[in-house]
């Protein structure tokens, strides 16, 4: 059988035994990106031709759509695209996509830690985390992006979560710092973020500059939503201003 590399974290693309199939346009890859996400379901010819034109879809939608499957066919292989009066599948087999390999890692991460293993868990994260070459499906269409790319951000930043918290496990607090400072530069809602960030300086002699993170955006929330930090951050505060961390 014909080894095929499904890739969807980063642009999106289709190697076989090494070397690249070629997909032409972002409307092909977005055809074969909605197929990929679908894991062998049935995918709707309303929902590829909503992919691919949003609520305006051209009269020709469904022949083009019909043109789009044909080229995958032909780039991927007949047996690979599976059809339906109403919509299409991809034959898809363990371990042929790159999402499916970082979950893989991600729960196995997750074993490891409940095992009191931190050191082999950072090491399935960090694998996980290594399938991501970018934005997720960077190349598709504005549609299958808008649609389908926040829950794969969102799992990849629940990963970084878990990778940093397994550090900090391991007492990786001043080698963290950094990473967490550009993480909550750059996603500054996530607060479980932000208390990482306490940690690590609380647990690096710096307590004063993580009380500091906390004040900074309190300050910012209340001046712009006018709300108070999460309750998970109130209280790592107050175990900071107490002297009673225990984590």
């Amino acid at each position: 059988m014909t080894q095929m590399d499904f890739r969807i974290l980063g642009p999106i693309e289709a190697v076989r035994t090494g070397q690249p199939v070629r997909l032409a346009g972002p409307q092909q890859r977005s055809v074969l990106a909605a197929l990929l996400l679908a894991r062998g379901r049935m995918v709707s010819v309303d929902r590829l031709v909503r992919l691919l034109w949003a609520e305006q879809p051209p009269a020709t939608a469904r022949t083009q759509l019909r043109k789009r499957i044909s080229e995958l066919r032909a780039a991927l292989g007949a047996d690979r695209i599976r059809s339906w009066r109403d919509g299409y599948a991809v034959r898809l087999e363990a371990g042929e996509l790159d999402l499916d390999r970082f979950l893989d890692e991600v729960r196995r991460a997750g074993v490891l830690r409940d095992a009191c293993r931190p050191a082999e868990a950072s090491a399935a994260l960090a694998a996980g985390l290594g399938w991501w070459r970018g934005p997720a499906l960077a190349d598709g269409t504005d549609e299958l992006t808008d649609a389908e790319a926040p829950q794969l951000e969102e799992a990849r930043l629940a990963a970084i979560e878990q990778r940093v918290a397994v550090r900090l496990d391991l007492g990786q607090h001043p080698q963290v710092i950094g990473e967490l400072i550009t993480l909550v530069r750059r996603h500054p809602f996530r607060e479980r973020l932000r208390g990482q960030l306490m940690l690590a300086l609380h647990h690096s002699g710096r307590t004063a500059d993580g009380l500091g993170v906390y004040r900074d955006w309190r300050a910012e929330l209340s001046a712009q939503l006018a709300i108070e930090p999460g309750r998970e951050l109130r209280d790592l505060h107050r175990a900071l201003l107490g002297g009673d961390v225990r984590c």
